[in-house]
């Protein structure tokens, strides 16, 4: 009877009505007492002293989120389309272990107490204006118990900890919904970032004027290059340089490379690379010698004179293709998952020698087998150095994925003319080229954004001007 007059004064304190006032025993057999009012829950475990618990609970306070955001420790931007994390109950659960967060959709998010202590937003936690982490990690442990944890009715949740009652942690609601790691979360997380691949085989074609001057243009226009992994930007001006407005869109400084910023595609009389002969260009992709390899690609077509015979462009889903070769050659696919080639590039003779090589799978998938990541560059394998048993397996493997991209049916092909400018992923699309003669020019500028500038400004444009989806991958094996 004492416990429920002293929750009800604990009610009254937040002047807001007792709805009810229960007490039950938790996963753990932990005896545990619970406060709902019309719009806080809170609950608390009577193992440490009720009276302390009860103190901190009653005590005067700020609000938690506008302390955050004044802070910046929040941008409530990134999580603006977050729906459903309304909390209807709150439970703890193995002696405060975790807290089990009912939300008003139904769905349930368990919250591990070690986990809650590693994402705290409260000013010992999180760094003011950057949101930066500074949590000391050697200070937090596994065996860390959850005291109490109250939804304050602002959109936060807030957790006292048995090992550290002077700490409060500060949790806004939204980013806990939005970081669930259930397992039917992490499932739905899966299946929105998963690939498709494209059916018809056409090309999305956006205009420049417009990509430049509207950002939901340049929202559809980065979309469409995610899940289909190419697109064309027409109508670009022809003069040397003017595409990099465009591609400067997505990320202000664009990936540099041995070839500089921008490489100057056209026929040369002594080349440093294929690409400036008229010879055919295998399927490939660009400079995969480096540790992170360009992400997008841009060739702004500047020139290219209908004297030409030849030079179209050919494009191919290396992701389809994986998959294709998954099925078809199983053993052989975990071949190409586990022996490294190497790619690289030698050139001395110029203004700064360069002798590059890494080495890597041609192949990556996560721990629930989803590809990742894919290298593949015909013109830059360098020798192979592994061991013994591995040399004739391997070329066994690679040989028939040779064979199976040079043989794939679902190819983009485009003739460019000048003014188109195509992206396209190169973390994901394998691109050549036809052997091509005649008189004339065909001049290209070519441009690479990093890859995980082009992702993020998916993200944000999808929160800003979208539905808050995540991307789809993008082949930077990323683990999820």
């Amino acid at each position: 009877m004492w416990k429920r007059h002293l929750l009800h004064y604990a009610a009254q304190l937040y002047a807001r009505p007792v709805t009810s006032v229960t007490r039950h025993f938790a996963a753990s057999s932990t005896a545990v007492l619970r406060v709902q009012g019309l719009r806080r829950t809170c609950i608390v475990s009577p193992d440490a002293a009720l009276w302390s618990g009860m103190a901190k609970m009653t005590q005067s306070r700020s609000s938690h989120m506008s302390s955050i955001k004044d802070r910046r420790a929040y941008d409530e931007k990134a999580f603006q389309h977050v729906k459903g994390s309304d909390v209807e109950s709150l439970d703890l659960v193995s002696d405060g272990r975790l807290v089990s967060v009912k939300w008003a959709d139904g769905k349930t998010s368990p919250f591990h107490s070690v986990w809650l202590r590693s994402v705290c937003f409260c000013p010992k936690c999180r760094m003011d204006h950057t949101g930066q982490s500074i949590v000391e990690f050697d200070n937090i442990s596994s065996k860390s118990r959850i005291l109490s944890a109250e939804d304050d009715g602002e959109g936060c949740l807030t957790v006292q900890w048995k090992e550290d009652p002077g700490h409060t942690g500060i949790f806004p609601l939204k980013f806990l919904k939005a970081q669930c790691y259930s397992k039917e979360s992490l499932e739905e997380i899966r299946n929105n970032v998963q690939m498709t691949f494209s059916k018809d085989m056409v090309i999305p074609s956006f205009q420049h004027d417009e990509v430049l001057a509207s950002r939901k243009a340049l929202y559809k226009w980065v979309k469409a290059l995610n899940e289909t992994g190419i697109s064309v930007v027409k109508g670009v001006p022809r003069g040397p340089g003017t595409g990099k407005q465009v591609v400067q869109r997505i990320a202000e400084l664009l990936q540099h490379t041995v070839y500089g910023e921008v490489d100057n595609i056209k026929r040369d009389p002594r080349p440093i690379n294929a690409a400036y002969t008229p010879k055919k260009l295998e399927l490939h992709m660009d400079q995969v010698m480096y540790e992170s390899p360009p992400g997008v690609q841009a060739l702004h077509c500047i020139e290219f004179d209908e004297n030409i015979v030849g030079g179209e462009n050919i494009f191919v889903d290396m992701f389809e293709v994986v998959e294709a070769y998954r099925k078809q050659y199983p053993k052989e696919f975990d071949i190409l998952c586990e022996v490294p080639v190497g790619f690289e590039t030698l050139h001395y003779d110029r203004d700064w020698p360069t002798h590059m090589i890494h080495r890597r799978p041609t192949f990556a998938t996560n721990k629930y087998g989803d590809l990742t990541g894919v290298v593949w560059n015909p013109h830059h394998i360098a020798a192979l150095q592994v061991e013994e048993e591995l040399v004739e397996p391997f070329f066994d493997a690679y040989g028939k994925f040779y064979k199976l991209i040079n043989n794939f049916s679902k190819l983009f092909r485009i003739r460019l003319r000048a003014g188109d400018m195509v992206t396209f992923n190169n973390r994901r699309m394998s691109h050549g080229r036809a052997a091509f003669s005649g008189d004339g020019e065909r001049f290209l500028q070519g441009y690479y954004i990093e890859i995980s500038e082009f992702k993020s400004c998916v993200q944000v444009l999808s929160n800003l001007e979208g539905d808050g989806k995540p991307p789809v991958r993008v082949g930077n094996y990323d683990s999820l």
